[in-house]
């Protein structure tokens, strides 16, 4: 039997109660032209008494269906104690979101067009030439869950980075994996991660992970390659936000004899056991964002092992051997750097300096400019690199200009030049490199 809905109910209630009525009043008519008879004048009385009862029934429908009417109209969150109800499921459903953990990812794509005096390419050292490149495109998982101790919870990264574009299924990489805990008294990390001094670089730098970033290409466009660089074996304390400032520490250390790099990534890699360590200060508040930061590497050894293989003919036994070959162009020591940036509305101007020379990185300076209009933001910077033993002490001198085009919150296209001019040295004459790229920065989950 089909289910008649709510009104058509209440309807069917009203018209049944009607009709009884109507009949009643018809047996009261009747009954006056007998009113001298002493039954029909009880009947009369009992008939009169049902109308009055009827007529209470009816006025307690009427008010039943207005309410109900109401709180259609209303809706669920009327019904008594509901919004309690709901209120408790929501709070449910957003403490299981913030327990799960979040997948994100970047697919950052572009063609790339590089000059002439980009010669022929080696390795990861791009030739002349057009090429579809990928830009550190990478993928991850990230959370933080509750723990038995009161006001903690447990935080986690991990993080691949994959060559999107190329032809290989080996051009993979790991980038932060880290696990700690964290709470008011602030973060404490263990694992591979970002240190604090690069994050105040990265914190300032619009064109990260593109072209005419300041630290690319071994960090010769304006900052040392430590920003492009990941602390392995380490441990970070950041402390929690006083009024907008904050202050890190990190610490990084192998066991004795290891022949592992420090730090992953560039002419760093020649840093091989020992320890590294730094601290740093962070200022973000309204539009105004600072940076101080102190480094320090003792690494047991700065150079490179080089591995030879010989084949025994007559056995047919191969065997191995590392030759350690030092890196005389760097060296252990401290360094220090110093970043601002000013935000206001649709402009933003930020500059940075880098003295790490004690360590074979050179004096580094970088300033940028940008300015939104629209779904558009200009982009300008210029980067300075000197005194690198590193880099044989060439003056570097790098300029960019270039756009963002605004798909989504977190996803853009781009495009920009960037022009490079590297001072002669030894017998190699100076040189002017120029790359063109154009493409799409991807990105998910954030």
């Amino acid at each position: 039997m089909k289910r008649m809905p709510p009104m058509s109910m209440m309807a069917a209630r009203r018209l049944s109660l009607t009709p009884v009525a109507a009949v009643l009043c018809g047996l009261l008519a009747a009954q006056n032209a007998y009113a001298e008879d002493p039954e029909i004048a009880a009947l009369k009385q009992q008939v009169q008494t049902m109308l009055a009862r009827i007529q209470q029934l009816e006025a307690r429908q009427s008010n039943v269906d207005a309410e109900v009417a109401a709180q259609q109209q209303r809706g669920p969150q009327s019904i008594p104690g509901r919004p309690a109800m709901m209120a408790e499921r929501k709070a449910e459903k957003n403490a299981e979101m913030s327990n799960a953990p979040k997948v994100y990812g970047q697919l950052r794509l572009s063609i790339d067009n590089y000059s002439q005096d980009f010669g022929k390419g080696s390795g990861s050292t791009p030739g002349s030439g057009t090429t579809v490149s990928s830009n550190a495109s990478r993928f991850g998982f990230t959370g933080s869950l509750p723990t038995s101790l009161p006001d903690t919870r447990m935080t986690y990264r991990a993080e691949v980075q994959y060559g999107a574009a190329s032809n290989t299924n080996q051009d993979i990489g790991w980038r932060e994996g880290y696990a700690g805990l964290t709470g008011p008294w602030g973060t404490f990390k263990l694992g591979r991660q970002d240190s604090a001094y690069k994050t105040t670089l990265t914190t300032i730098d619009p064109w990260n992970d593109n072209a005419p970033q300041s630290r690319g290409f071994g960090g010769i466009q304006g900052s040392s390659a430590i920003h492009a660089a990941y602390i392995t074996n380490a441990m970070q304390y950041d402390t929690p936000s006083f009024g907008g400032l904050k202050g890190a520490a990190w610490y990084a250390v192998k066991t004795n004899g290891s022949t592992a790099s420090q730090i992953d990534s560039g002419p760093l890699v020649n840093y091989l056991g020992g320890k590294g360590e730094g601290v740093g200060l962070k200022f973000n508040r309204g539009g105004w964002f600072a940076g101080a930061d102190w480094i320090h590497i003792a690494a047991d050894q700065v150079g490179s092992y080089n591995t030879t293989y010989k084949t025994n003919l007559s056995t047919g036994v191969t065997t191995a051997s590392q030759t350690f070959v030092p890196n005389t162009k760097m060296h252990t020591g401290s360094g220090w750097q110093v970043a601002a940036r000013y935000q206001q509305d649709a402009w933003s101007v930020a500059a940075f300096y880098e003295d790490v020379k004690t360590l074979g990185l050179g004096r580094n300076a970088y300033v940028n400019g940008t300015y939104q209009f629209g779904l558009f933001k200009l982009i300008a910077a210029y980067g300075q690199n000197r005194n690198a033993t590193q880099f044989f002490n060439r003056a570097i001198d790098t300029w960019s200009i270039g756009t963002k085009y605004a798909l989504t919150k977190d996803s853009e296209l781009i495009a920009a030049w960037v022009n490079r001019h590297e001072d002669a040295y030894s017998t190699t004459p100076a040189r002017t490199y120029q790359i063109f790229t154009i493409g799409i920065n991807a990105k998910f989950g954030y």
